[in-house]
């Protein structure tokens, strides 16, 4: 994929939206910023970079690349000085066509979330995802599984720096397309994910109890035939589904119900 089919990208609304992600922010510099790009070469030196692992470090607010290992070229084909001057458009231009796209589309997902979440929600997201590189001479298809996460975010709680470490998959036989997930962790404790194709599912943290009461809702049971099946009193049935709407973030019964069976609660 060279740089002309970005160029065709780009006038697609979702790379558009990516790439726009800075306009209209005010970012606050960090104090921090320069020494947390120091670690990561600290980092990289201690793991030696071997066996195919990558680490890198996009810069929301140009989409450049202010860190990353330079065994890049020696996997991808792709020089170190050519995702310098191009960063994340290089990066993108260096992956598998359908990739590219898919992987666009997800990072719209996962910002859309994102910046609709709490600043320190924001601090606990993490993604990852499996994609193709296609090697710049040999033409080869490089699987990678990468792990990523916020690396930076500014005090109004804008994406600065993320961190990626990849690895290379040798054995790819099985894989067949770009697949991604991301989990985040919601200030009321409950853990949230998200799976390419799949609803988000929500860790459901219900006390023992609440979970019984729970499943006799999702087999249509009231609160007196509840009460009577848990040998416990109505008034207790009210208690702990009082507890449920409030844990789940549930506006009522029928809003509970959606929950319960969009995360597959059994």
């Amino acid at each position: 994929m060279d740089i002309s089919l970005l160029e065709e990208l780009r006038n697609q609304n979702k790379l558009s939206e990516f790439f726009s992600y800075k306009n209209d922010r005010e970012f606050i510099p960090h104090p921090d910023e320069d020494s947390l790009i120091k670690d990561l070469e600290k980092i990289s030196l201690s793991l030696g970079m071997k066996d195919g692992i990558i680490i890198g470090c996009f810069d929301y607010r140009d989409m450049s690349l202010p860190f990353f290992t330079e065994n890049i070229e020696e996997l991808s084909g792709y020089s170190a000085e050519f995702l310098r001057e191009n960063g994340l458009v290089g990066v993108i231009s260096a992956l598998h066509p359908e990739d590219a796209k898919e992987h666009v589309a997800f990072n719209n997902i996962f910002l859309e979330v994102f910046q609709n979440a709490s600043i320190r929600e924001k601090k606990t997201f993490e993604l990852s995802y499996t994609l193709r590189w296609i090697h710049k001479e040999s033409k080869k298809e490089i699987w990678f599984f990468t792990k990523a996460k916020p690396y930076l975010i500014d005090e109004k709680g804008n994406f600065i720096y993320d961190l990626h470490i990849g690895l290379q998959i040798t054995n790819n036989e099985h894989l067949k397309e770009y697949d991604w997930s991301y989990s985040y962790t919601k200030d009321d404790g409950s853990k949230i994910t998200h799976q390419k194709e799949k609803p988000p599912i929500q860790d459901l943290s219900l006390s023992k109890k609440e979970k019984e009461v729970a499943l006799l809702l999702l087999e249509g049971m009231d609160s007196q035939e509840i009460a009577e099946n848990l040998f416990i009193s109505i008034n207790t049935v009210f208690t702990h589904r009082k507890r449920i709407l409030k844990k789940l973030g549930a506006k009522n019964s029928n809003d509970l119900m959606k929950i319960l069976i969009s995360n597959n609660f059994k």
